[in-house]
């Protein structure tokens, strides 16, 4: 993703590439609530529901107590990290927050001397959270070194979906854009030898059975995920938006997930597309924690193109 790109560029980053596409499939990922306790899980609400600035307050407020965990280091930088798709994507704040936070998370697992699928899963975390910031500033050494890092993790971690949930997330995602890369990017096909066979199959399946999971986490993207897949790639457009259904009733204040029920209306009904935009319009006009430049962006996004 470049500085001022539209969020469908920001999440489908240089799509000639599997670095990008691998990149592209993990970047949001981020860790399941229940291993932070209830009130991680009102952060979690309030992200979901795009009331950023509620997130980043009650992180703030936990932030001096939890100095020493990974795990609010991390859900610090995915507040960071939602703020800088939401139109601050070159705002020095929440960039210099972000890379501060993701350091800190990588520093307390260090420090951590418990092993485990649950550590596991938040390296591989902040590898991808690490790639796909270091692309934002074209550091592309750096979010090639971290990627290969992140695949390595991830590999680690096969097989091991039942006993960890989490896993059925990244694991699904590594087989799904893996086989993708190596069906779409022929030229690729030598470098791909070095990691494990793609699954298309296993990929969308592992996914979709998180989709109605009890975990907040797991069932946002989950179905997220889903729906850009089917929209950006598979170009199924009526699954997709049964992802975008299922996102916008359980989170009628996000303006991503609004903006991409949206994009999928337009491509197989106009009408009901046109009442949802004045919809989207008044939730952006009446929004208090948006800033004016988050809202002239999420208009702008509104006009763009797929």
């Amino acid at each position: 993703m470049m500085i001022k790109t539209s969020i469908t560029k920001a999440f489908w980053i240089r799509r000639a590439g599997v670095f990008f596409v691998l990149l592209i499939s993990l970047c949001n990922q981020s860790y399941s609530q229940d291993y932070f306790g209830s009130e991680a899980d009102k952060v979690f609400q309030n992200i979901y529901q795009f009331k950023m600035l509620s997130a980043d307050s009650m992180v703030k407020e936990q932030s001096p107590l939890m100095s020493d965990s990974a795990l609010w280091n991390l859900l610090s930088a995915h507040v960071a990290w939602m703020e800088i798709l939401a139109g601050n994507l070159d705002g020095d704040y929440w960039n210099k927050q972000f890379s501060t936070r993701i350091k800190k998370a990588k520093s307390n697992l260090k420090k951590a001397g418990v092993e485990g699928d649950d550590k596991l899963f938040k390296y591989i975390i902040v590898h991808a959270f690490k790639t796909r910031h270091e692309l934002l500033n074209d550091n592309y050494l750096n979010a090639a070194t971290d990627l290969n890092t992140c695949i390595d993790q991830i590999s680690e971690s096969f097989g091991r979906e039942k006993d960890h949930e989490p896993f059925f997330l990244t694991s699904g995602l590594y087989y799904y854009f893996m086989a993708k890369a190596y069906d779409d990017y022929i030229l690729m096909r030598p470098y791909l030898m070095f990691y494990p066979d793609g699954d298309r199959e296993k990929g969308l399946k592992y996914l979709s059975s998180l989709t109605n999971s009890d975990n907040i986490f797991l069932e946002n993207e989950s179905n997220y995920f889903l729906m850009r897949i089917y929209y950006d790639l598979e170009e199924e457009y009526s699954l997709a938006l049964k992802y975008a259904v299922h996102l916008v009733t359980a989170n009628p204040t996000n303006l991503i997930y609004q903006l991409y029920h949206i994009k999928i209306l337009r491509e197989i009904d106009s009408v009901k597309s046109k009442f949802e935009e004045t919809k989207y319009l008044k939730l952006i006009q009446d929004s208090k924690q948006l800033s004016k430049d988050q809202r002239d962006h999420f208009v702008r996004e509104l006009s763009s193109e797929k």
